[in-house]
């Protein structure tokens, strides 16, 4: 049994001999020694040899943490990129083991007598699998909306870090080209950012020409927002508040809502629907982004340790028709509350409030980032969803009644 990356090299058409599996036997990417869990010099810690860096100058392998590390595009065998790491023994540039091995720097191929030893290989014979992680559930009824403010509030400051004057990644480059197109032109209109966070999007519309009125229930978000607009005063009103009661809002006040991935982490999400409706005026439009994955949605890696996208095998879902509250994590972060239920009961919400349907996309990567990432991402962004886009107007006239 060939190694499961070794096997990946041989479909380049570079010569490469195959080196049979040690590790991970039984699992779906059964590893050789070379391919396998270095140690690191640096904390002590094994990781993936894609995550690990060599020295030659220190004779010391070092792992992502040590330094500054960037990915770099280029190809070499099957792949389209390596990553290098600034070190901070010698301050010049080392490239990850895999790269290394390729380019013959790898420590092993440098140096006999540690290959020969086999140091800095990981003693682990097995990656962890069992028991799966899933994130921690809860009943709907025991989630207050003070336990939302303390989850999110939590993490504002790392969140509020990962964006930029466009939002962050996802949104930049997915969700808002379609929001914004779903929501048109917004000079000298006004618009309620429900659920605004840091106030990226509010700051963003008041720039285009929008009057903005911006509410959040988790109070740091609400504090990073108000210092925000103490450094760059825009049109924009901020409240502290729970948007499923907003009775400092009067009725058909707003020409335009913009719930940017918010009622996935309302408590009631009906009364919140039910308020945005209450203030929007006959014709105004409501704009609703949602996650398009449950709280179980994650990537299926062959390899768990690997920090290539290559090495998800495809996107797993569960429990998509089970309405529930639960924790999500990832990266940074500390765990947060957020909730589960199907597209359709938003929709349905919307219709009880006689807000009507008139739109739906699920956004892709733009055009913008189609010009901007390599082949080999723009290949990865079309293997799953992120999220839904809605537009729905409020009519003339309510069903029932005259116009």
């Amino acid at each position: 049994m060939n190694c499961y990356y070794c096997d990946k090299i041989l479909a380049a058409p570079s010569p490469y001999e195959a080196r049979p599996a040690e590790f991970d036997a039984g699992s779906e990417a059964p590893r050789c020694a070379w391919h396998w869990r270095f140690v690191c010099d640096h904390c002590g810690e094994p990781g993936h040899f894609m995550r690990r860096f060599y020295c030659p100058r220190a004779g010391r392998v070092l792992c992502r943490e040590a330094g500054r590390v960037e990915q770099q595009v280029g190809d070499f065998w099957t792949w389209h990129y390596s990553w290098v790491l600034d070190c901070p023994d010698c301050g010049e540039r080392h490239p990850s083991l895999d790269y290394a091995e390729f380019a013959g720097t790898h420590p092993w191929q440098t140096d006999p007598v540690a290959a020969a030893a086999r140091r800095w290989l990981s003693s682990e014979m097995h990656l962890i699998r069992y028991p799966p992680t899933r994130p921690s559930r809860g009943p709907l009824e025991s989630i207050t909306d003070a336990d939302m403010d303390a989850t999110w509030s939590a993490n504002a400051d790392v969140l509020a870090a990962g964006y930029e004057e466009r939002g962050d990644h996802n949104r930049k480059y997915y969700s808002d080209p379609v929001l914004l197109e779903f929501l048109g032109d917004v000079q000298g209109q006004r618009i309620l950012d429900p659920g605004s966070g840091g106030g990226y999007l509010s700051r963003l519309l008041a720039k285009r020409g929008a009057r903005m009125v911006a509410v959040e229930n988790a109070r740091l978000f609400h504090e990073i927002a108000v210092a925000h607009q103490a450094q760059e005063p825009l049109d924009i009103d901020f409240h502290h508040a729970s948007i499923s009661a907003m009775p400092f809002l009067e009725d058909v006040s707003f020409d335009a809502v913009v719930a940017n991935y918010v009622l996935i982490d309302v408590l009631d999400y009906e009364s919140a629907i039910a308020e945005i409706a209450r203030v929007l005026k006959p014709g105004g439009r409501f704009i609703c982004v949602l996650s398009h994955n449950s709280l179980d949605g994650r990537w299926h890696l062959l390899v768990t340790d690997s920090p290539r996208r290559e090495d998800r095998a495809g996107w797993l879902d569960d429990d998509y028709f089970v309405r529930r509250a639960g924790y999500i994590q990832w990266g940074d972060l500390k765990p947060f509350l957020s909730f589960h239920r199907p597209p359709r009961d938003y929709v349905a919400a919307c219709k009880r409030s006689g807000l009507e349907l008139r739109d739906l996309d699920e956004p892709e990567l733009s055009e913008e980032g189609r010009r901007e990432f390599p082949a080999f991402y723009i290949r990865h962004s079309e293997r799953a969803p992120f999220s839904y886009v809605l537009k729905f107007i409020k009519p003339d006239a309510l069903p029932g009644t005259r116009r």
